[in-house]
């Protein structure tokens, strides 16, 4: 479904009566504001979609005014995430905000913001982001002064913003760090280790690397880097014993694998029906109201035309397009974080590491508990940090700090070649930018209009002339980083014009890629199914570049049901009829996670129950092990004892039926995907005043297709995570591509006027020609330079 007219519509082919309805606007209102900092006359047009295009006349103003609409169509947004950035959410939010503060505050992120933006010395780059910042103040001067009303939510909590400021930017940037790289799964190994011993845990491990896909081919890899070099291996686990004292506050870490999402792929020109790269891109975050992306189109003459998605307050377009090439991303889910056990002297206040005693840091956190209207300090609460970072938990009996060192604390943050990728004239330049990134690590994928596919990994990546293992390292010299993988060294290929490139958060490239990659151990399906679908057409088009991206086939289903289903056969006689229904619906399903079909609300629920019932949730692979006989061993029930493979699969179907019951009633028909797998878009105000979040929607999908949806059942139904945005391009017509922002992309009316389309695999065209934005505009605004 495409909402909007022209080529790019048409590709497609499946315009609905809705989506024409939809197409065209309303009488399209026009206004002049006066405005002081512009230079010349700045137009800002918004298309039916809630989508603004900003034309200006140089880059100063562009920038200006791309801060003003930003401030004017996500200023919650920018407040909230600079205040939780900066630790102060607590002023306006309360107690319930102390456990995000507690982390910012923790990692410093405001000091180390402030300290980027004063080691900034390109002119550029500080004129860019003083820029932004001036047009984010005009339009919060417009509101102070009563010409432009404040954000809803500003003004259901009677607070007001302070100004924005250019080092704003950067703590954005740590924030996308901590969303997209900060992992310290460490803590949990050490706690298990600990009570299991590490022989325990490298032997539940050793199924969860079966589902690898590596973006760079075996066949590339050895081109690249030679048939001799090979990585480390893995080494053993090693653990300096679990925290048995308290963990700072608000901070729990450890990443669900469900948050390693975000898909991308290309195909090269002679794969394409037109003859020029095909992009495609879905950027897979927390599901929110509103959206944690933003869509807008700039234009200068001679200078830029691009459009795209942007982090508001980031005045960069990470993913999107111009005339001559485009781009995406996704997370490299690369290991950046190693904990380290140093040891503390007797009296707490010194620490050994790196082979010597240096004070411990120590300082306070400054949120305050709120009691019965009083402010209260956090009561014997400090932040401390050794030299390899801030200390994230303390084993006071044994005198272990365990430190966690982020590569992003270890290099320079810059943004200086990063602002204007969008200016970028082909792939290879989208690439050169993009490796100056410190922190997100990610996978670019870029195509132009030359014919160039490139695939590059980047952001600060240590280097550990050792095997890594499991647990927090050792503090003794022999597991420290030396450096980091050279910028130039990152993985990174250049695909032929017969070759496609597939990247789903999975594995860069193996061997011979001379660095240890670690860590890379979960079901990569998303790849693998992308892979698959563009390996079977060799003349793909738009149409099939959306139909790969909206993909609802589970290879979880795939792998896990003839399994559970073999192992339920030997007690068929006695199941209950609830029990035989589910099995003859379940063999009979094609294995598509669609909304309207009850087999994929059966077949999560079973497996979720089957996983929490024998406790290898967090061990896929062992768990598919245990029910196909390979790892026996691995099954036991409540009391411990060994468990046959065929009573853990009845006793999780059974389970699983109770659990559907209570969830969604008795009758079955009830039982469909889309009323078990519903997508809340969370505001987090919503408490407050419930119309600030939409309802949830159903969706398709699962945790392992490329529409993605991870499914919490037999628990609840709720869905949090998934695609944030999708775009997907045809460098064949210059003028558009499709897009889609869920659940919409401005305040006001377009709040959530997307959320349907997207839940529908719908898109609507994201116009770079001026000529159809004309055509379609909602209504403009004509910013000129005060008098």
């Amino acid at each position: 479904m495409i909402r909007g007219a022209g080529r790019a519509a048409r590709s497609l082919g499946v315009v609905s009566a809705l989506a024409l309805s939809l197409a065209a606007p309303a009488q399209a209102a026009n206004a002049t504001l006066e405005i002081r900092g512009l230079s010349a006359p700045v137009r800002l047009v918004t298309d039916p979609n809630g989508i603004p295009h900003l034309r200006a006349s140089n880059l100063s103003d562009l920038y200006f005014a791309w801060g003003f609409v930003t401030a004017r169509d996500r200023m919650w947004q920018l407040e909230a995430s600079r205040r939780s950035g900066q630790g102060r959410m607590w002023e306006w939010l309360g107690n319930r905000a102390l456990r995000g503060d507690g982390g910012a505050q923790l990692f410093e992120f405001e000091a180390r913001a402030r300290q980027a933006w004063e080691q900034e010395r390109d002119p550029a780059t500080r004129n860019a982001l003083a820029r932004f910042a001036a047009g984010v103040n005009g339009y919060l001067g417009l509101c102070r002064s009563g010409a432009r009303p404040w954000a809803a939510e500003l003004a259901q909590l009677h607070r007001q913003p302070e100004d924005w400021r250019p080092e704003n930017a950067y703590l954005l940037l740590y924030g996308m760090g901590v969303l997209l790289d900060l992992d310290i799964p460490e803590l949990a190994e050490s706690d298990a280790m600990r009570i299991h011993g590490a022989d325990w845990y490298e032997r539940r491990r050793r199924y969860e690397s079966d589902d690898t896909y590596r973006t760079i081919p075996d066949s590339a890899a050895r081109r690249l880097y030679g048939p001799a070099a090979r990585p480390r291996p893995p080494g053993r686990a090693f653990s300096a014993g679990g925290p048995t004292g308290g963990r700072a506050p608000g901070m729990s870490f450890g990443r669900d694998p469900e948050q390693r999402a975000s898909d991308i792929f290309a195909v090269g020109a002679a794969r394409a029906t037109h003859g020029m790269p095909l992009l495609a891109n879905d950027v897979h975050l927390s599901l929110t109201t509103p959206a944690p992306l933003y869509v807008l189109h700039v234009t200068v003459p001679d200078t830029v035309d691009a459009a795209g998605a942007c982090v508001p307050g980031l005045p960069i377009i990470v993913s999107g397009r111009n005339r001559s090439c485009a781009w995406g991303l996704t997370a490299l889910s690369a290991d950046v974080i190693d904990l380290y056990a140093d040891t503390l002297s007797a009296d707490g206040r010194q620490v050994r590491s790196l082979g010597r005693w240096a004070p411990l840091r120590q300082a306070d956190y400054t949120m305050r508990f709120r009691f019965f209207g009083l402010l209260l300090p956090l009561f014997g609460q400090k932040r401390r940090y050794t030299p390899h970072g801030p200390v994230v938990a303390l084993d006071h009996p044994r005198r272990i700090a365990f430190a966690a060192r982020w590569a992003a604390f270890s290099r320079p943050l810059t943004l200086r070649d990063l602002l204007g990728l969008e200016r970028s004239l082909d792939a290879a330049e989208v690439a050169r930018r993009a490796r100056t990134l410190v922190t997100p690590t990610l996978n670019i994928l870029a195509v132009d209009r030359g014919g160039h596919v490139r695939y590059q990994s980047v952001g600060a990546v240590p280097h550990r002339p050792f095997a890594s293992g499991r647990g927090a390292f050792p503090s003794d010299r022999a597991h420290e980083w030396q450096g980091f993988i050279p910028r130039d060294s990152m993985p990174a290929w250049d695909a032929s014009p017969r070759d496609f490139v597939v990247n789903g958060n999975n594995l860069p490239v193996g061997p011979p890629y001379p660095e240890a990659l670690p860590r890379y151990d979960w079901p990569q399906d998303r790849a693998a199914r992308m892979a698959q679908r563009l390996a079977g057409d060799d003349r793909m088009t738009l149409e099939d570049m959306a139909s790969v991206q909206n993909d609802i086939y589970s290879r979880s289903a795939e792998r896990a049901l003839p399994r559970l289903l073999a192992a339920v056969d030997s007690t068929r006689a006695r199941l209950s009829p609830p029990a035989r229904a589910a099995l003859d619906t379940l063999r009979g399903w094609d294995r598509r996670m669609a909304r309207l079909r009850v087999a994929p609300t059966l077949f999560q629920a079973w497996l979720g129950s089957f996983y929490r019932n024998t406790g290898l949730g967090d061990a896929p692979g062992l768990a598919l092990a245990a029910l196909d006989g390979r790892a026996p061993e691995a099954l036991r029930g409540p009391d411990g004892r060994p468990m046959r493979r065929s009573t853990a699969a009845t006793a999780a179907l059974d389970s699983a039926l109770a659990s559907l019951t209570r969830l969604l009633g008795p009758d079955v028909g009830h039982w469909k995907w889309g009323n078990a797998h519903r997508g809340l878009f969370r505001h987090s105000l919503a408490w407050l005043d419930p119309r600030f979040q939409p309802f949830a929607i159903p969706m398709d999908g699962d945790k392992s297709t490329p529409s993605t949806g991870a499914s919490h059942l037999p628990t609840d139904g709720w869905v949090s995570h998934g695609p944030a945005w999708r775009h997907v391009v045809d460098l064949a017509e210059p003028e558009s591509s499709l897009c889609v922002m869920p659940p919409g992309n401005a305040a006001g009316r377009h709040a959530f006027d997307q959320l349907s389309l997207w839940a529908h695999h719908g898109y609507v065209p994201l116009y770079l020609s001026w000529e159809r934005i004309e055509a379609t505009r909602e209504d403009e605004l004509r910013l000129v330079p005060a008098r």
